[in-house]
Parts: structure tokens; sequence; C-alpha cells
């Protein structure tokens, strides 16, 4: 049997059976031309699927769903979806990748398009070459990142930004800078896994794929949002933040709404550039900077080398580490640095 189109909010759908084998998915075009010719090479591919197997046709999507399905990270997928969605994995190769990447992302950085186009990539590719044996592993050439600092916000301009941001937003903002956490860790941060009285957090969703429980210091404390079920980060609206992408994005245009007011005449204190990223770098480099602990580090970051964090070591002074300490912001671990004794008292 031929496969049928039907069409829903404009959008073309695709549907039918092909030797047994049914589909059911969106054209992702509102043109009937265009659906007509996409249903056409997928009747082509279905019948090659049930002839020579499913690794003959299978495509990226298919390989995006047992990916999502098995827990990886839907970071970054829906772009390259509605670009290669439709590709046959065994026509995506690293010509086409960098083309991609190219068209995409014109005249990005390396390190954003390894973040956003390279990465997710592969890491499906691989998945279903492992799990599923759909295509051949796959090992990408990436852009070569040239070495730069690691940069991180003072306490003062951690101050300047917390004094800017909206509640909900602060709220989030000082719980990346007190936890170091990653920013998918804190927006899926659930309330079952905050202590009564919200001195202890479990991270059961992370990077690593391994929980680790983290002892909130007082600033993250005062905070935390009233106590509810679900989500404990919501966005201005009350609702769950589906993604990272659309905090950077509050914060790159906070701080061009600040710069425009200096440029007026306020006298009101630049912000430093930030992202979610950035607080995670700021907290590592004010906690080594404060307890001078390695294994702290790794253990409260989630980082699986001490190569990894010793990045974070170089700017990690013992006046950066006063100069934390005496706004307030607070370490476990091996604590090597205090405050002098005059300033001790002001702090308390």
């Amino acid at each position: 049997m031929p496969l049928n189109l039907s069409q829903r909010n404009g959008i073309w759908f695709i549907r039918g059976k092909v030797q047994g084998i049914t589909y059911d998915r969106s054209a992702r075009t509102r043109s009937r031309s265009e659906a007509e010719a996409l249903k056409a090479k997928i009747e082509a591919d279905l019948f090659k699927r049930a002839v020579y197997g499913d690794r003959a046709v299978a495509t990226f999507d298919e390989a995006v769903v047992l990916y999502i399905d098995a827990g990886g990270s839907p970071d970054h997928l829906d772009p390259l979806l509605d670009r290669i969605g439709n590709l046959r994995l065994a026509d995506i190769d690293q010509a086409l990748v960098d083309k991609l990447a190219r068209q995409m992302k014109p005249g990005a950085a390396p390190a954003t398009l390894i973040r956003q186009i390279y990465t997710p990539i592969s890491a499906v590719m691989n998945h279903a070459a492992s799990a599923a044996k759909l295509c051949d592993p796959m090992r990408l050439r990436k852009p070569k990142v040239r070495t730069a600092r690691t940069d991180y916000l003072t306490p003062q301009q951690a101050e300047d930004w917390l004094d800017a941001l909206p509640d909900h937003l602060k709220r989030l903002v000082a719980f990346y800078l007190a936890t170091g956490c990653r920013a998918t860790e804190a927006i899926s941060l659930d309330w079952r896994a905050v202590s009564p009285e919200g001195k202890r957090v479990v991270l059961w969703e992370t990077k690593a794929d391994y929980s680790r429980g983290l002892d909130l210091q007082r600033r993250a404390r005062e905070l935390l949002p009233e106590r509810a079920a679900g989500p404990v980060f919501l966005n201005s609206r009350g609702e769950p933040w589906h993604g990272y992408d659309a905090i950077n994005l509050m914060l790159k245009r906070i701080r061009e709404r600040r710069a425009k007011a200096i440029k007026a005449g306020s006298n009101l204190p630049p912000l430093a550039e930030a992202h979610c990223h950035l607080f995670r770098h700021t907290w590592a480099t004010w906690a080594y900077a404060c307890t001078r602990d390695l294994t702290f580090l790794m253990q409260q970051g989630g980082w699986k080398t001490v190569t990894m964090v010793m990045r974070y070591t170089h700017a990690a002074s013992h006046d950066l580490a006063h100069a934390v300490l005496r706004a307030g912001w607070e370490f476990g671990g091996r604590s090597v640095v205090s405050l002098p004794k005059s300033r001790r008292k002001a702090v308390a």
C-alpha cells in the first residue's frame, strides 16, 4: 500500500504502510510538492528496508529517537533535525558535517561549532552504531580550539549581576555560583531532591551518569524559592525551563539593556559578559582559591579527572579567596584559606 499525505495545522504528515512497515511522521513542510517528493523517497526507503534491512535506510531522526530514549541529551538536536532529520545515516560523513557547520553557524567560534554541531551528531551516530548497529561508528575531526584562559567573575561582578536580575533568575544564578553545577543539572532539579531545610541537594540527572550530593552554602539557601512540588527553578511564567539557551539569551539582553542605560547617563555598574557555563567556571575558580583541594572540586563539580579541574587553579590567588569569603560565599573541602582576623567579625 502506498503512503498517504494529511495536513494538520498547515504541516503535512506522511502515514501508511509499505511492505508491512508502518510509517507515521511529519514531513516538516507546508509545501504539498515537497511533501509529495519526500513521500516518494520514504516509500522507496521503506521498500529497501524490507528487502535489505534497517541499516540500509536508517535516518538521522530515527537515530535521535533511539538516543533520546536511551537518556541522551536533547540539547542542540532540534535545529539539526530540521536540517538533516530525513538523511540516511549512511550519507552523513565528515564533509557533510563540515558543510552543515558552515551553513548553520557562519563565523561561529570553534568551541560553539563543537558544542552545537559536531558533538551532538557524533553522539547520536555512535549510539546508533553501538545500540542498534544502524551505521558504522563515527569519529569526526572537530575544529581546533585555541587554548584560551578560563574566564570567571570576580565577587563584585557576581554581586552586580545578582542585583540586576529579576527574582526568578537571581535564585538560579546564585545556585549556579554556590554549587558549580552544570546548567541542565540546576534546571532539572526537583524539590524531592532537596533536603527538608534546604541544606543539601542530590543531583540525579548528571552528565557523568552518576548522582552526587551537594551541601548548600548560606547564600544559596537564602535564595531558594518557596518549597513546592515539581521543579525547583521556574521561568518568569512559573513554568519549567526547557533549556539553558533561554537563560543565556536573557542574560545577554539584560546586559545589553544595562549598556544602553549607562550610555544614556546611568551610574549603574556595567555587567560583565556572562552565561551559564561561566558561573560554573566561577565557582570552580573561587572554590580552589578558598580550599586548594582538587579532590573536593572533582567530587562537587562532577569532573572525572584532575586534568579537567587544573584549568581553574592558575587564577586562584589568596586575595581572590579573601574577596570571595568577604562576599559571604562558603566552601567545604579541605579549607586552607580564611579571612584575616580583623575581617571575620564584619562578615559574621
